[in-house]
């Protein structure tokens, strides 16, 4: 590892054998000193949960590479506040999501949660998603090194975007090659969800929940659209809770 090159630690949501992992750290090794500590498997869609009142444990799976059993934002508080590394990071790095992060998907994403983790910690955070070349869920058609390479290449300036209320948020659509990137709003997603209630027995019922299909919405610069036309969607995204002021009082009863 270098004295002089930027220390990065690397996680995601898919868990330390996803593939977008292990090709955005090939790829950043080239700017700087990679570290990882990633959920030891899928955590997809835990958002910003935390482990409480457990006991988290870590594999070695090389020199600075760890699995960890919580949650993205777990790997990130751990990395940063254990003595597992003993380094002080320079950003925090998400990613590759095997899937998109836009608009809604926010939310509930753990790749996100890292990445606002990360800020909320005080370090830039940039959480990278790619969707398939399928479009929306599918489970392959992902062409991860285009992303990775721009990443790296960019690493520079994506944590000059990083003022210590955002974290930064690339969206791509699979591709062979990518020569621009917008900045870009966020789209609205309606996943559709459907819930059927069955009963199991007395006093049992189960559940199950199901999509009747994603609907997207948004401006014309909304990371769907800007992703869908082939460039690269860069989105700004507040780390904590942004509160409206009351535009009205109320009177309320005690």
């Amino acid at each position: 590892m270098s004295l002089n090159r930027k220390k990065v630690l690397v996680t995601n949501d898919d868990g330390i054998e996803g593939e977008g992992l292990k090709v955005l750290v090939d790829s950043l090794r080239n700017v700087c000193d990679v570290y990882v500590l990633a959920p030891d498997s899928n955590r997809s869609a835990v958002s910003s949960k935390i482990t409480m009142g457990q006991k988290l444990t870590f594999h070695k799976h090389g020199e600075g590479v760890y699995s960890c059993s919580g949650m993205p934002a777990d790997c990130v508080i751990c990395a940063l506040k254990s003595p597992l590394f003993g380094i002080e990071f320079d950003a925090v790095v998400s990613g590759i999501n095997a899937g998109p992060n836009m608009g809604t998907d926010v939310v509930y994403s753990g790749t996100c949660a890292a990445a606002r983790q990360a800020v909320l910690m005080g370090l830039p955070g940039i959480a990278v998603s790619l969707e398939s070349e399928l479009f929306d869920y599918a489970n392959y058609g992902f062409n991860y090194k285009p992303l990775a390479d721009f990443t790296a290449n960019n690493l520079d300036e994506l944590i000059s975007l990083c003022d210590g209320e955002v974290f930064v948020s690339l969206n791509a659509t699979s591709a062979d090659s990518y020569k621009e990137a917008e900045f870009a709003s966020g789209c609205i997603r309606d996943y559709g969800d459907n819930v059927s209630i069955q009963s199991e027995g007395e006093d049992l019922l189960s559940g199950q929940c199901t999509s009747d299909g994603l609907s997207v919405t948004g401006e014309s610069n909304s990371d769907y659209n800007v992703a869908r036309s082939g460039k690269i969607a860069v989105s700004l995204i507040y780390a904590e809770p942004v509160i409206k002021r009351a535009e009205r009082s109320v009177k309320f009863k005690f």
